[in-house]
């Protein structure tokens, strides 16, 4: 508390505060800079929320409504008159029709069991665990189990061995004569080849010759020392791609430490690795200082990029060192068949799975162990050399291994595996038979899935007939979502900003009421991101996506009932109108090319230009591509400015840093401002000081002269 004027009769404080006014003002201007700021970045925030928002409802694929998937653009429905028996459900593609079932669904092996063998008692003989030997693999169970929990223990460890056979305990596993409970393993792949093993001992796994991955290849000899530092220095880094050289540049303040003393290793681990990567090549560096240069491809065929540093040349220095990649080798196991024989059996577990040989064509075994193979999606290939059965892993590295054993005699087989067996027709009077060990078929466009035998009596009937409301009302919904985000867009800039308006200070507000504030803060936000470059190029960006022609495709946008409005100066420029029966008369007529229209993918064809992929390139496509590279990656040079909450660019962005950068400035404004204001009542209590000195003198000689 200061208590000033006493002695000068001056209100000291009304002439500090005057006089400190151009300072306050000062500092309450950086405060409105700042709090422009703070506005700018909570709008781009509404705008990268609102584009999330559909992009999430649109194109992200886990959702189940996403617009990329097929299934959202089925128009046709089918009804069965047996669901029990057979259902039916029709693709993108599928048309309008009828069709009867006649036949046998595909089943899947068993074998059932009272009981498990023992494994283990004790003292007085009671079994304390039991065993099962599934495919020659044993499991040993804990005989405190309930039946249910010996299944449940059993489905778990069957899974983690990845052997394709399941378990249940029921009270329905009597044969028909006898009622019995018990355990009924069977296979979880259909059909006459879907054969397992109970029982036996564990298989003697062949001999084989294991797979190897592949390696990269590595350049090493290079040190962290290498590199020049000092303020004005430039790294120059050569490499060669192909026939061609390539440079890059690394400045000395790019991978200088915090006191500028010496290199930050992993500044310039970082730095190396972001331009190496569209070479190619990766960068690490040891607690040494030692660098070495990695292929991201594997294998032998990467070339030697002979790269230097700072003229120091890879080929001529013997430090530097080319180390060539390897490819990865496939795992390969051979059975002797004629040995097979000699041996007594013609059945073969390959990794777990079992396979009669008996069955096969003399001369033509590999055949039949690639139909088993493929059948049981066991990624093997089978080929014959002489009398040898030659099995190889499809795929290359020591991690898939061709394990191959003998069945002995004394094992149960599983038996009453079926392949599937039906008769289709259409109304057309076409027929396909379905047979394998599948009960799922998709003909035309139609998926049929069989869920059991149809009675000898009956005949499955199944009707189609086409209505496309789903999607025709999701593509509505679609268009009214993105006409109100262009809208958005549109407004925020092209909305012209009134300057006379700025962010009030403390002081203002205090003069005004709430609502008075809310509106100024109204009118402050307006046309804050007028002709912003990053909205209008994505604004732009998003409208080209919808202009744009898909190649392929046969229909365009307004041949479909959707027309761009007329008003192009507004804020609805870019957004567009549905003629609701034009769109469902193109959907009845043609959904698939409809469909193509939005979703096409971008072509994978390396001989095409960029703008020729996007003229192919579905138009929903284009707009995924379009918001998920400038608002939904944390990469994206958008967020690196604006940030966005629950990402990596939250706190570490342009924006958000300016308005640091203000704080500070404002902080250290204050403090001088504080100064200055104490010196000035410091000046001011001098004063004060002296005209009490001078009042007591006047006071005394008024006394002596008696003028008191």
């Amino acid at each position: 508390m200061r208590i000033t004027g006493l002695a000068t009769g001056l209100d000291m404080d009304e002439i500090v505060k005057n006089s400190m006014k151009p300072y306050r003002i000062k500092i309450d201007k950086k405060g409105q800079e700042k709090e422009i700021l703070e506005i700018k970045q909570k709008l781009y925030r509404e705008v990268i929320k609102d584009s999330r928002e559909f992009y999430n409802k649109y194109f992200d694929i886990t959702n189940s409504n996403s617009l990329l998937l097929t299934k959202n653009w089925v128009t046709t429905n089918f009804t069965s008159s047996n669901e029990n028996l057979v259902s039916v459900k029709g693709n993108s593609d599928a048309k309008v029709g009828n069709y009867t079932i006649t036949g046998t669904s595909a089943k899947a092996a068993s074998i059932t069991l009272d009981k498990f063998d023992a494994k283990t008692t004790d003292k007085d003989g009671k079994v304390t665990e039991s065993k099962v030997i599934v495919n020659g693999k044993e499991f040993v169970i804990d005989e405190s189990l309930s039946n249910k929990e010996k299944a449940d223990f059993l489905n778990k460890e069957l899974t983690k061995a990845g052997i394709n056979v399941s378990v249940r305990y029921t009270d329905f596993a009597g044969n028909g004569s006898a009622n019995a409970s018990g355990f009924i393993f069977e296979s979880k792949v259909l059909g006459s080849n879907s054969v397992f093993t109970l029982g036996g001992s564990e298989f003697i796994k062949n001999n084989s010759v294991q797979g190897e991955n592949a390696t990269a290849a590595t350049v090493t000899g290079f040190k962290v020392s290498d590199f020049k530092v000092g303020s004005s220095s430039t790294n120059e880094i050569k490499l060669k791609v192909g026939n061609e050289d390539k440079l890059i540049n690394i400045t000395w303040d790019s991978i200088k430490n915090d006191d500028g003393s010496a290199i930050d290793n992993e500044k310039l681990q970082n730095i190396l690795n972001d331009e190496l990567k569209k070479y190619n090549f990766s960068a690490a560096i040891d607690t040494n200082g030692n660098i070495e240069f990695k292929s991201t491809v594997l294998g032998k065929n990467v070339q030697d990029p002979k790269i230097s540093i700072n003229a120091k040349d890879s080929v001529s220095d013997k430090n530097v060192i080319f180390k060539i990649g390897i490819d990865a080798t496939s795992t390969i196991n051979t059975i002797d068949l004629n040995k097979l024989k000699n041996d007594g059996t013609l059945r073969i577990s390959v990794n777990g799975n079992v396979i009669d040989l008996s069955k096969a064509t003399p001369g033509k075994e590999n055949e039949y162990v690639n139909k088993v193979l493929k059948e049981q999606n066991i990624n093997i290939t089978a080929t014959l050399s002489g009398d040898n059965l030659i099995l190889t892993s499809n795929i290359a590295g020591s991690n898939y291994n061709v394990d191959v054993s003998m069945v002995s005699d004394d094992v149960k087989i599983s038996t009453g595996g079926e392949d599937a067996n039906f008769i289709i027709k259409d109304d057309k009077k076409g027929v396909y038979n379905h047979t394998g060990n599948s009960n799922t078929v998709t003909l035309d466009g139609v998926t049929f899935k069989f869920n059991g035998d149809i009675p000898t009596s009956e005949t499955i009937s199944i009707n189609g007939k086409q209505d496309v409301t789903e999607i025709k009302d999701k593509l509505v919904k679609f268009f009214n979502d993105y006409n109100t985000l262009i809208e958005k867009l549109n407004k925020l800039t092209t909305e012209k900003r009134n300057r006379n308006f700025n962010p009030l200070t403390a002081d203002q507000k205090k003069e005004m009421s709430e609502e008075e504030v809310k509106l100024w803060n109204e009118k402050v936000e307006k046309g804050q991101l007028s002709r912003d470059t990053d909205l209008t190029r994505i604004t732009n960006s998003l409208k080209n996506s919808m202009r744009t022609l898909v190649d392929g495709s046969g229909l365009n946008l307004e041949k479909i009932g959707i027309k761009p409005v007329a008003d192009y100066q507004g804020t609805k420029n870019g957004t567009f109108t549905i003629d609701e029966n034009e769109l469902t008369k193109a959907l009845e007529e043609n959904s698939e090319e409809v469909m193509n229209l939005f979703i096409k993918s971008k072509p994978n064809d390396g001989n095409l230009s960029d703008s020729q992929k996007y003229s192919k390139t579905g138009i929903i496509q284009r707009l995924k591509d379009v918001l998920y590279n400038e608002t939904m990656t944390s990469t994206s040079n958008f967020l690196k400015k604006v940030g966005y909450e629950g990402t990596v660019t939250a706190y570490n962005n342009t924006l958000t840093k300016s308005i640091q950068e203000y704080e500070k400035k404002m902080s250290d404004m204050e403090i001088d401002f504080a100064r200055r204001e104490q010196a000035l009542y410091s000046k001011y209590s001098t004063l004060e000081t002296m005209m009490n000195k001078y009042n007591s003198q006047q006071s005394y000689l008024m006394q002596q002269l008696g003028l008191s």
